[in-house]
């Protein structure tokens, strides 16, 4: 063949090529954008919401560990548990149409009743004059109606968007999934990232934005509503069928009363045998049974999905507490770090199909669809277990109270001079605990001082020395001694006493001691602490009482500085600035000591050190159990497809939601009942559960035996349809419909569950 031969070939290999990949949006309906549209934004809407939804629990609603935990769990229930509702009310009553278009509007009502619910709170928030927990059941109503909402609208959207398109679409309904799914990881994606920045990196009344951070979802999801309904022209719309979740549901039960009710010494080879045939027909029985049997695998799946959603709480929770600095790259916030997730889904799911699962296939290494799950589920032990291993490194960075018997004592020097502190007499024992010489400004700890009353001599080159100082220890307390200069003598007022653990919650927590006079200052003495990025906003003021420490408040870390409010002798306010950018950072508790050297001075002092586990380290287990998800869910679904005849895939879909629902039960059940306290045992347990019904589900999968679906399935056309007033024609009930809204066969694509996309968990 010559060249130009040769070019003229390649051209029109290209042309053809291009040609087939247009194809693909050839006969497209005019209203697949809005339906697109409508799920970016609604996923946008719930994966922002619930990204951040721990931490507001928390810091908002000042719920403890365990009861964000629960209540989280509870709400993810409700979402995975509604879809079955949101099918039925579609197939039976309203339909597709209608059925997204009022739970939106619930959806978006929920969205909004959340996040004005955070404006309720103390000074300056605007809804202040009710009681501290007012937030509390308007979150509460807030997150039903969600949970209402987005179950509702999961089963109906992908399968209304697959009622557009006509017979022999084949390539364009793929199309479409592949854009529809996209929608769904991309609105994941960005809401994980965006939402915890509008919460933490913007101010609302002096705390983290949950208004504005609620908000967006809830416009997001206002948008996603209003596209849904200006493509309302442009839509085909199916009336109802019937669904056969329902119809299901029926023909089992009939089965265990005539089963119940059977005559004495009456057996037959299988209990649905008892279903009364004169009234559902005989392949709706034998379709049942082959469901009945891949339903029996899915006993063990709950466990999986009970370790997987700890993402959003208790590895939320446990990122909360590690160090957020990312150096050069900014900080990553705790509620962020979710996106890894879908980040490495859209990674992962093309490796193992392109590579991995064919490499195994070639190298004749068994990776049948239980043997993946199998491995999916090990997958997400491991994860636990190196969760489990980065919690006790976590924990062993939180500062420990003294032994038993002792107590801590710290020495701060503000007398301008090297000071050296001295136990007199010396502490007993060879290696009894002493003070090193201390730096101007600087500060020193010992954490075994016997517990009891102590004298301390305080000496200083070039000061008289304060002699005979008395300390009082208790029992694991840890105490502070100020020594300043007064008047080229050693001086200090009696110890401050000094928490020396973490903040309940992961924001700094600080105080102020004030070393001098307030009348030498003016009259009214106040110290007024304030970011130094949002002055109006994150500050507090303290009263000036000399030689006194406040009580410990927490604020959002950062840069501050520190002012003298006051009124001089003709009584006019004045503020003076002391101090400016001591910073505070995350999980630290600060001492802040305002005194007077030739000048006002400010230093501030570690009581508690902040976090400093990098919350990079959390990645690792972000990819074990990603890896999982790929090799258990994906899978999970192709397995369960191939072997459910064509009438029974969207049971198996409703089935394989209440996987997910229940799976989060358990998480509920562990959080409440409060019997672990070591989170890190915690995440032990829930790696040895995983381990144990790994083993159970082997065993299972070893005796499994694959169901034959009769070829005429696959050739049938769509199952006869219920009448209209009820299940019943003729007297008889027919095999029903299936349910569009969770199957493969209408309109989710095999391509989608075999691997192209991270269905059940984007869902």
């Amino acid at each position: 063949m010559g060249r130009g031969e040769n070019d003229e070939k390649t051209k029109m290999d290209h042309e053809e090529v291009e040609g087939g990949f247009c194809d693909k949006f050839r006969g497209f309906p005019k209203c697949i954008g809005f339906i697109v549209g409508n799920e970016f934004c609604e996923r946008f809407s719930f994966y922002g919401m619930k990204a951040i939804l721990t931490i507001y629990l928390l810091e908002a609603l000042l719920f403890d560990d365990s009861t964000s935990t629960a209540i989280y769990h509870a709400f993810t229930f409700g979402c995975y548990f509604t879809p079955i509702l949101g099918a039925i009310m579609a197939d039976s009553w309203l339909g597709k149409y209608w059925t997204i278009v009022s739970v939106s509007i619930l959806y978006a009502i929920g969205n909004f009743v959340l996040s004005i619910s955070s404006l309720f709170g103390a000074p300056p928030y605007p809804f202040y004059g009710v009681s501290p927990d007012s937030n509390i059941p308007g979150a509460m109503i807030g997150l039903v109606l969600i949970a209402l909402g987005t179950g509702g609208i999961k089963p109906c959207v992908s399968a209304f968007g697959g009622d557009q398109f006509k017979d022999g679409q084949t390539k364009q309904v793929q199309m479409f999934f592949s854009i529809f799914y996209f929608a769904i990881n991309a609105g994941s994606l960005i809401s994980t990232l965006v939402t915890p920045l509008l919460r933490d990196d913007v101010q609302c009344y002096g705390a983290d934005c949950f208004p504005l951070a609620f908000g967006v979802p809830a416009i997001l999801m206002v948008v996603a509503t209003i596209l849904f309904v200006v493509g309302t022209p442009f839509y085909k719309r199916n009336p109802p069928q019937g669904n056969v979740v329902v119809l299901v549901s029926k023909a089992i039960g009939n089965a265990v009363k005539n089963r119940w009710n059977r005559e004495s010494g009456e057996q037959r080879d299988h209990w649905m045998d008892y279903c009364d045939t004169t009234i559902y027909e005989k392949k709706l029985v034998r379709d049942i049974k082959f469901m009945l049997h891949v339903l029996y695998m899915y006993i063990p799946l709950p466990v999986f999905w009970a370790l997987f959603d700890q993402q959003g709480s208790r590895w939320t929770l446990q990122a909360y507490r590690m160090n957020y600095d990312l150096g050069p790259l900014g900080k990553m916030k705790p509620d962020q770090i979710q996106f890894v997730n879908p980040a490495l889904i859209l990674i992962l799911i093309p490796i193992f199909e392109g590579a991995i699962y064919p490499i195994l296939d070639k190298c004749k290494i068994p990776n049948r669809p239980l043997q993946r799950m199998c491995a999916g589920m090990t997958f997400a032990a491991g994860a636990f277990v190196v969760a489990g291993f980065i919690q006790i490194a976590l924990q062993n960075t939180y500062p420990q109270p003294p032994a038993a018997g002792n107590s801590g004592l710290r020495v701060i020097n503000l007398a301008n001079c090297d000071l050296q502190p001295t136990f007199n007499p010396a502490l007993p024992g060879t290696d009894a605990p002493s003070f090193e010489p201390i730096a101007y400004k600087g500060d020193q700890k010992l954490y075994d001082v016997p517990m009891g009353n102590h004298t301390l001599d305080f000496s200083c080159t070039g000061k008289t020395s304060l002699t005979a100082y008395k300390v009082d220890m208790g029992d694991q307390e840890f105490n502070t001694v100020i020594i300043t200069d007064n008047n080229g003598a050693l001086s200090a007022p009696s110890q401050f006493h000094t928490e020396w653990d973490k903040p309940e919650k992961a924001d700094p927590k600080m105080r102020v001691i004030f070393m001098l006079d307030p009348a030498t200052v003016g009259n009214n003495v106040s110290v007024r602490i304030e970011n130094s990025d949002a002055p109006s906003q994150v500050y507090h003021t303290f009263d000036a009482e000399q030689h006194k420490a406040t009580e410990y408040v927490v604020k959002e870390p950062g840069k501050f500085n520190v002012k003298l409010e006051y009124k001089d002798t003709s009584g006019e306010s004045q503020t003076e600035t002391v101090g400016d950018g001591y910073t505070t950072e995350h999980g630290g508790g600060y001492t802040v000591v305002v005194y007077k050297n030739t000048e006002y001075e400010v230093n501030s002092y570690i009581d508690a050190e902040p976090s400093s586990m990098s919350i990079l380290f959390q990645i690792p287990q972000y990819f074990i159990i990603t890896t999982g998800e790929v090799l258990f869910s994906v899978t999970g679904l192709d397995f369960s497809y191939s072997q459910a005849p064509k009438s029974m895939k969207s049971v198996l879909q409703a089935a394989w939601l209440l996987t997910v629902a229940f799976g989060n039960v358990i998480v509920l059940i562990v959080a409440e009942a409060r019997l672990i306290e070591d989170q890190a045992i915690e995440f032990f347990m829930f790696a040895g559960l995983m381990g144990a019904v790994v083993i159970i589900f082997a065993i299972m999968s070893y005796f499994y035996t694959y169901n034959e679906i009769p070829k005429d399935d696959e050739e049938m056309e769509e199952l006869g349809k219920s009448a209209t007033n009820g299940d019943v024609e003729h007297g008889k009930v027919k095999n029903g419909v299936d349910n569009p809204a969770l199957t493969t066969d209408g309109p989710v694509s095999p391509g989608v569950l075999a691997g192209e996309t991270s269905y059940i968990t984007q869902l």
